[in-house]
């Protein structure tokens, strides 16, 4: 074993590490803690003189996933706004870092995961750069575990400490919007076939990777076969829905029912009071054949999925932010009126399924069963919908491309632990779910090797900021995942391991999530304090023998 020290950076923490990380003599010993059945993942970087490096993890209880680290580019950095139609990112490069962000853009990240099935990785300039994850064997006893990780002649001795406590699955349900369209293009697939259909498996499999449990599947003008008489096809879904179930989601989220409609120009009518129909967004919703077409189609939908079995499998999607962008308050009643009127159709004709929508406030109150407002809406309305959620009603929460600045999200520019810290949020908060727009919703023209701020086809703002359209990567042959995919894949177990915790003892539960977070733009993001208080987690919940 070489006996001179190896420089490169190590680490277990949820941080971000970049092509200029500053390097410095490695450690020799890394503490991970995890439950039963986690994964946790380490980064590293290692200088070498060598053009490719073999890596291995020696020890029993462990198989090992191995991943190079990719740089990924970010142009811009994030704004300091709260709302949509602000500065989303800054165009004009500010003359010094936002204090909100990890760097000045523009700037690389090591975002995405190559996967290294045999953990052979190339070195570029002279560093290694790669990630892996510890998958543990399905017996595998509480405990403590030595493990030693080789590469390039650099050791290090792994010690797992292993809690008696499981993490279930699908406790905790999140909807990240997939796109089909976007994932053909990426990968240069005719849409139906067996080569599509095995794509769509693979990004589910990532979904999945990350405990996603509820998938979308958006609606438009294509499945109008005929106006007149109105006719419908939605059985091109089907296989691709069975791929979602099959592979373990348990929730069809599916729409929507209603449209902003467009300008002369082509662009999206933010601001309108007429919401006209997802079929057909020339006819106002309140129009004699708007009205009749609307009650066609959802007729229509509802016999494809009683067909199948999936009609009391459903989160309905109306229309998205239906109170976010009027001009007045007779605009935003106008829209009211309208909504409900759509959920009365659909709870007519699929009598179980519960209407989900992404909202600001709570003026929908009655339309909607379960609200999901962004983290900036919840605190601004925290009363009202701590109120839905004592009432027994479901309050989940989402971000986008907003809130910006010190608030929590999942941006490029910020820090990796801010995606995880938005669960403790939700543990704090008794938030029942996430929602997020961006899984692979890249645009024409994107790609995200080379850019990663999503252009804006709303008229409304700068472009989106870098990230906020996707986790993965459009990768050779598959999907790669990202980093951010992974702090939220963490962030999601917390969330379902400070449930049972709070079940069993609610203040315990309260005092622990305390250390971290406050509300959504206050809380701790040292990753070192992070660690701590998650391992004081893991010993809470074994100690008080809580294990579902």
């Amino acid at each position: 074993m070489d006996t001179c020290p190896r420089y490169g950076y190590l680490t277990a923490r949820e941080e971000f590490l970049y092509p200029d990380t500053e390097l410095a003599p490695l450690p020799d010993t890394l503490h991970v803690a995890m439950p039963c059945n986690g994964k946790p993942g380490i980064q590293l970087l290692l200088k070498t003189d060598a053009a490719q490096v073999q890596a291995a993890l020696d020890g029993t209880g462990f198989q090992v996933e191995w991943f190079a680290l990719r740089e990924i580019p970010v142009e811009y950095n994030t704004g300091d706004g709260q709302q949509q139609g602000g500065a989303m990112v800054l165009e004009q490069r500010p003359d010094k870092k936002p204090d909100y962000a990890t760097k000045l853009a523009p700037f690389d990240v090591y975002d995405c995961l190559v996967p290294a099935p045999t953990g052979r990785i190339d070195v570029k300039n002279g560093t290694v750069a790669m990630y892996f994850c510890l998958v543990p064997s399905a017996d595998l006893a509480a405990g403590t575990y030595h493990l030693t990780l080789t590469v390039d002649g650099y050791q290090c001795n792994i010690e797992v400490a292993v809690y008696a406590v499981a993490c279930p699955d699908n406790y905790f349900p999140v909807t990240n919007w997939f796109s089909l369209e976007a994932m053909a293009r990426c990968h240069g697939l005719k849409e139906n076939t067996p080569e599509h259909y095995d794509m769509v498996r693979k990004y589910v499999k990532l979904m999945r990777r990350m405990h996603q449990t509820v998938f979308f599947m958006e609606l438009d003008p294509s499945y109008l076969l005929s106006r007149k008489p109105a006719r419908f096809d939605f059985e091109r879904l089907r296989p691709m829905i069975q791929i979602f179930f099959e592979e373990g989601m348990d929730t069809l989220e599916i729409g929507p029912l209603l449209s902003r409609g467009f300008l002369p120009n082509g662009m999206p009518d933010m601001y309108t009071s007429h919401f006209r129909c997802a079929m057909a967004p020339d006819l106002d919703l309140e129009s004699a054949e708007g009205y009749a077409l609307t009650l066609e189609y959802l007729k229509a939908l509802a016999e494809f999925l009683h067909k199948y079995g999936w009609d009391k499998k459903i989160l309905f999607h109306i229309h998205d932010e239906p109170d976010i962008h009027f001009r007045t308050e007779e605009d935003l009643e106008a829209r009211r009126r309208q909504y409900y009127l759509a959920a009365s159709l659909v709870r007519r004709y699929l009598p179980n399924a519960r209407i989900i929508e992404a909202v600001d406030s709570d003026r929908f109150y009655g339309g909607i069963d379960v609200w999901s407002p962004c983290t900036v809406g919840y605190e601004a309305h925290k009363e009202a919908f701590d109120r839905f959620t004592a009432l027994g009603e479901e309050v989940w929460t989402y971000v986008c491309c907003s809130p910006e600045g010190n608030w929590l999200n999942r941006f490029l520019d910020i820090a990796l632990i801010k995606n995880r810290l938005l669960y403790w949020g939700c543990a704090k908060n008794r938030i029942a779910g996430f929602l997020h727009w961006g899984f692979n919703r890249f645009p024409i023209g994107m790609d995200p090797f080379k850019g990663t701020s999503c252009p804006n086809n709303t008229g409304i703002g700068t472009n989106f900021p870098c990230g906020d359209a996707f986790l993965v990567y459009p990768g050779e042959g598959e999907p790669w995942p990202g980093m951010r995919l992974e702090a939220q894949r963490r962030g999601i177990e917390d969330a379902t391991l400070l449930a049972m915790l709070r079940r069993k003892d609610e203040a315990a539960h309260d005092r622990l999530v305390a250390h971290l977070f406050t509300d959504n733009s206050h809380y701790e993001q040292d990753p070192a304090i992070f660690e701590q208080t998650y391992e004081a987690l893991l010993k809470l919940l074994s100690e008080n023998n809580i294990n579902h």
